[in-house]
């Protein structure tokens, strides 16, 4: 084999093998610390090659579904070792929801599990910023770096100057742009020429990427560029404009034969998602609501006393592709409103009676929404279900608002540990929620949802704007 050569970047072409490697060194490092904690403890692990074999899979799928394993050119560290805690954590769980139900919690030392768990992650950080710390020394030197350009001197590519500089890591050389139309230097970078002259400078100043920076207006000229470099090995990467990014919602791409397909409005759920999306409601809403019903009984004796309306009402709201659906929800007000006809609740609101108004900060009037997600109408996590009448006031107001029924309502989502519950006073709160719901979907992931679901717990989300 050939020596790695560095200062020529050669090493990036082992990138995706590095990768490989950290993947299996990361489970192999748990397995084997957990196992010589065991004989520091003099701890005999009980199973322990199950136990090993079960540890090794789960790591490798736990870490992989959060996104440790990414380029880490455009990443921070700061981002990396969150991810390494986070996904720590959501392994953690899974191995003490197990042990629960397994009822083999008790066969292992509670000084052995403990010192494990804040060892591993612990290392695990400790190793990257190591690495890091590594490749930012070489790469700032000029070894292991790409040599980049950037066609377009526009907006979009005064972003991606700010990015790379944001991220001197990331090994990335800008050696300047290429535009028709801007003449002077953008960002301390030179204008090496028009676009015409890119494919030819390209090939002699053996340049590494060419970040397409265009808007799609400008079609010609980016088909001109892709023929042009496909006489070379440069990598091409196309930057799209702000205005495609929220018209992709996300860039799904899907192929018709050898036609590449973008999805602009479809669900984030679908297939194989869809089965594991309502697994996870169906196991966590069930334990929820077995855990909970001694307080649902509280709370409708509680309710009897104080009310003579009834303990519990329905009312419509847009489910999953804007379908009316009934939701149920403890009594807090004194009168009864059905969806259509809404008024919403502000603070201060004399129709909230007083322990409605306790029900209301401490979100357990939202308890009886668990039927709701084990009956299929709504979800744990997902865009905050809103009464009819104000999906059909807001609908007009604000672009891509319906688009939050791509997927089911849930009783907690990513705008609501941001803060964004409650009164929308104004139109900026209503296009923040909508913001973070499209974020969400965007994003979507089994594990996201059950992020959600821990900033909810912890954040005390449910305590924020409730009246």
């Amino acid at each position: 084999m050939k020596p790695i050569d560095l200062h020529n970047g050669k090493l990036r072409l082992y990138e995706p093998l590095l990768m490989t490697v950290l993947r299996v060194w990361d489970a192999l490092l748990g397995v084997v610390l957990l196992l010589l904690l065991g004989v520091y403890f003099h701890r005999y692990i009980p199973h322990i090659w199950e136990v090993a074999a079960l540890l090794f899979l789960l790591t490798m799928i736990s870490f992989h579904a959060v996104g440790i394993y990414q380029s880490w050119r455009f990443s921070s560290p700061r981002y990396e070792i969150s991810q390494i805690f986070f996904g720590c954590f959501i392994l953690f769980s899974i191995l003490v929801l197990a042990g629960y139900f397994l009822e083999v919690s008790h066969e292992f030392s509670r000084n052995l599990v403990i010192s494990w768990m804040v060892i591993w992650p612990t290392g695990m950080a400790l190793e990257r910023i190591l690495i890091r710390t590594f490749l930012r020394y070489y790469r700032k030197r000029g070894y292991n770096v790409r040599r980049a350009v950037i066609a377009g001197a526009g907006n979009i590519g005064q972003r991606l100057v700010q990015i790379i500089s944001e991220n001197p890591w990331s090994g990335t050389q800008l050696v300047g742009f290429f535009d028709d139309k801007v003449k002077k230097p953008v960002g301390g970078y030179p204008i090496l020429g028009d676009l015409k002259a890119l494919p030819e400078y390209a090939k002699e100043q053996k340049i590494d990427i060419v970040y397409l920076a265009l808007t799609v207006q400008v079609e010609p000229k980016i088909q001109f560029l892709l023929s042009e470099l496909a006489d070379s090995t440069v990598s091409v990467y196309f930057i799209p404009d702000i205005f495609l990014l929220d018209l992709v919602l996300g860039g799904n791409v899907t192929y018709f034969e050898n036609i590449p397909v973008i999805t602009l409005r479809a669900s984030p759920i679908q297939g194989i998602d869809t089965l594991f999306k309502r697994i996870e409601d169906l196991v966590i809403a069930s334990i929820v609501l077995f855990l909970t019903s001694p307080l649902f009984l509280i709370i409708i004796i509680a309710l009897k006393f104080t009310s003579h309306n009834p303990s519990i009402f329905k009312q419509w709201r847009y489910g999953l592709n804007g379908q009316p659906i009934q939701i149920y929800k403890f009594r807090t007000l004194d009168v009864s409103e059905d969806g259509y006809d809404f008024k919403q609740v502000r603070k201060d609101d004399p129709r909230v009676t007083r322990f409605g108004a306790f029900l209301r900060q401490t979100s357990l009037d939202e308890l009886p929404q668990l039927i709701n997600v084990i009956q299929g109408r709504m979800s744990l996590v997902g865009p905050r279900p809103h009464p009819v009448a104000m999906n059909e006031q807001y609908r007009k107001l604000v672009p891509g608002y319906m688009l939050r029924h791509k997927v089911k309502p849930g009783l907690t989502g990513l705008a609501q540990v941001n803060g964004f519950r409650g009164e929308t006073d104004t139109i900026h709160k209503i296009e923040k929620r909508i913001e973070y719901d499209l974020e969400y979907l965007r994003q979507w992931s089994i594990f996201l949802d059950l992020k959600i679901l821990v900033q909810t717990l912890l954040n005390f989300a449910w305590r924020t704007n409730a009246y």
